[in-house]
Order: C-alpha cells, then sequence, then structure tokens
C-alpha cells in the first residue's frame, strides 16, 4: 500500500537520480560528488542485476553496471509494468537523492558513458517515486527500448579495486541498505595485484635506478608542468610519487593527470575525499609539502603503486625522478614483494 511521493512545492528546479555504486551515501554525495540533495531516499528499482565492468587495468579494473533482467518491451511499459516483472532477486538496491537540476545535469555529464533512463524507485518504507533517473550502460537501450543480450553476448566482468569496493560497503552500511544486499556486496573479491606483473614492474623501476642516464635526471614541479600534452614537443608526463612517467602516446590518462603529480590525488581518490575541493596543482597555494608515502597506510602504499603500475604496463616509461617529492619525503623504497 504504497503512495507516490512528489517533490514537494520547494523543489521544483529538482530531479531524482539513482545511485548504486559510488554514489549510495549521503555524506559521498555532499563530500565527494559536491552535490546538495533535498531529498535522500534509500531502497530498490526491479528488473535490473549488478555486475562489475572491466575499467582502468592494473588500478581500477572493475566499475559498478547494471543489466537488465527483464524482457524486451519499451520504455513505456518498463516504466508502468518494471515492478510487476523479475523476482525480488532482480532488485537493484542503493539510494534515490533529489538535486537540483544544474547538478544533474553535471553528474550526467560525469557518467556521459550512460544513459539516464527514468525508472520506478520504491522506498524501503514504501513511498514510489516515478522517474528516477537510473545510470544505464547505452548499449542497453536503443530505439526506445530496453534489450536483453544473450548470455554469450554479455561483457565479461571487471573486478573491483579494494578502493571501489570499500566505498561502496561503506556506502551501502551508512545508507542502511538492506542485510542481504550488504552481504551481496561483501561477498565479491577485489583486485589484487598479480605477481607476474608487480614483478615486472619491480623490474622497470629497478632498471630505472641502474641506468644512470635517467636515474640522475631529475625535474622540478616547474618542468613536469609544461608537459601537460598541449603542445606536440612536450607529450604528457605524469608524477607518481618520485617517479616522472612518460606516457605511451597510444594510452589513455585523465586530462587532469597530465603534467601533475597525482601522488595526493590517489591518496584523496582512496580515503573518499573530492578531487575538485582538495587537489592542488603546481602554481596553487598550499601544494606543498606532497605527502609522506612513510606516513601511509599499506593499503594506500598499494593504491599509489597500482597507479604508476597502470601506466607503466601500458607502454609508459619512468624517465625522471620528481625534486618536490624527494625535498618533502615522499619516495617510496622499491623493495620486492
Amino acid at each position: 500500500n504504497s503512495t507516490k511521493a512528489s517533490n514537494g512545492d520547494d523543489d521544483e528546479d529538482c530531479v531524482w537520480r539513482f545511485g548504486y555504486g559510488s554514489n549510495i551515501a549521503l555524506s559521498t554525495l555532499r563530500t565527494k560528488k559536491n552535490l546538495n540533495p533535498r531529498r535522500h531516499l534509500v531502497g530498490t528499482i526491479t528488473g535490473w542485476e549488478l555486475y562489475f565492468s572491466p575499467a582502468i587495468p592494473y588500478v581500477e579494473p572493475g566499475f559498478a553496471k547494471i543489466r537488465p533482467v527483464v524482457e524486451e518491451r519499451n520504455e513505456e511499459e518498463c516504466n508502468e509494468n518494471l515492478g510487476k516483472y523479475g523476482s525480488t532477486e532482480n532488485q537493484l538496491h542503493g539510494s534515490a537523492f533529489l538535486i537540483p537540476r544544474g547538478e544533474a545535469d553535471g553528474l550526467d555529464r560525469q557518467e556521459a558513458s550512460y544513459r539516464v533512463h527514468p525508472s520506478r524507485f520504491v522506498s524501503y518504507d514504501g513511498d514510489v517515486i516515478e522517474g528516477v533517473g537510473l545510470y544505464v550502460p547505452k548499449k542497453y537501450i536503443a530505439d526506445g527500448r530496453i534489450f536483453v543480450p544473450d548470455s554469450d553476448g554479455q561483457e565479461e566482468p571487471g573486478v573491483p579495486s579494494l578502493r571501489y569496493l570499500q566505498l561502496m560497503q561503506r556506502g551501502a552500511r551508512e545508507a542502511e541498505l538492506s542485510e542481504s544486499w550488504i552481504k551481496k556486496l561483501d561477498a565479491f573479491d577485489h583486485y589484487v595485484t598479480p605477481d607476474d606483473v608487480r614483478d615486472r614492474t619491480l623490474g622497470w623501476i629497478r632498471e630505472f635506478h641502474d641506468d644512470p642516464e635517467r636515474s640522475d635526471c631529475v625535474w622540478t614541479m616547474e618542468e613536469l608542468s609544461r608537459h601537460d600534452g598541449s603542445e606536440e614537443s612536450r607529450p604528457p608526463h605524469v608524477a607518481v610519487m618520485q617517479y616522472v612517467a612518460r606516457v605511451d602516446s597510444k594510452a589513455w590518462v585523465f586530462a587532469s593527470w597530465k603534467g601533475h603529480c597525482v601522488t595526493r590525488r590517489n591518496l584523496l581518490h582512496f580515503r573518499g575525499q573530492s578531487l575538485d575541493v582538495n587537489d592542488i596543482r603546481w602554481n596553487e597555494d598550499g601544494f606543498r609539502p606532497l605527502p609522506k608515502v612513510s606516513e601511509c597506510s599499506d593499503e594506500e602504499r598499494e593504491y599509489l603503486l597500482q597507479n604508476l603500475e597502470t601506466l607503466l604496463h601500458r607502454g609508459g616509461t619512468i624517465v625522471a625522478k620528481l625534486k618536490e617529492c624527494i625535498d618533502d619525503g615522499g619516495e617510496m623504497e622499491c623493495v620486492s614483494r
């Protein structure tokens, strides 16, 4: 006996979105995503299955995505009938949050690989909200229809990083999602760097230190900042801890990484803090001192090394050491596993 929930007179220029991956907890929406939810409810949307899609190799190899588990029908029929099809096993748990339209537009741009699909949300308390924006991979919606792919055509699953999986698990607990859903999340494995991958990484680091031509080369942040890819003569370089790596011309990296020391950024990301607010670039106040790796937890140091790993294993090369990192005591000692 549920009732349809309305936005309220004060929320006319707000829209609903649904979070099932990293956007579950209210604290995450506020502090990491810099959103200002007017309402935040927890509950389910029926007809979708959670899985992890392959993402950034060696560091974030799996992000949460969903795929339909109902018969093919048009979007209008899905909006009207999706709650009647499929069992509770096909329910997607998460949070519905009401945010200003401008913030929703920004979030939609961040989630550009998805289509915002209006869906029926049912809260744990029985409220029903129609038209909640659900982020659906574009390949599952075409010509106004939702498609259920054949099993042999489905994407091979990825494996979430420890950072990402813990973010989902903490978010589910903070939002007080159902115990069965929390157990489901706790049952997923997280990515662990294979021995052969780590051995190759450490081998490349040792080769760098054994090569005087490279290991004696010390860059300043001023020099690194010029290598942001804006000029062909200065291809993009990235520093992770003390290592300055040239990015392979065929490898994709975040634009925010280019010409930047990403150690602080990586740690903020691991800790679930806002990158937009707290990441500081070389020419901004507060850039120094750089983080001391010796003061990081083992899990944080592992994540930093994985961020270097994703550059090296996709064709990158260590070309120099970063002066500011060395001066600030931010080095990581190269040791075997």
